[in-house]
């Protein structure tokens, strides 16, 4: 088995292949899979504060309610930002 100078592939599903994610081309969905990952999980806490205020058997449900779309509208907002980035480095 020949050996890479960068070294040995990384390990499906290990740590090293989750941060070469960062190396995703097209770099727009690099900024949208950051942008819905970051917004899912605040949407996601904010869901189960608020489920376990209005009603804690159905706190894990509310979690899914407010996470989703948080990933959604994350996504947008990294799409949009990365638009915007791109168009303030061509002037």
């Amino acid at each position: 088995m020949e050996s890479s100078p960068q070294g040995p592939p990384p390990a499906k599903g290990s740590f090293r292949e989750f941060l070469a994610l960062r190396h995703i081309e097209p770099e727009f969905v690099r900024w949208a899979l950051v942008g819905a990952v970051w917004g899912g999980v605040v949407g996601g806490i904010v869901g189960l504060i608020v489920g376990l205020f209005v009603y804690v058997p159905t706190a894990v449900f509310a979690m899914f309610e407010i996470g989703i779309p948080g990933a959604l509208v994350g996504g947008a907002l990294g799409f949009l930002l990365y638009s915007l980035t791109k168009a303030g480095r061509r002037r």
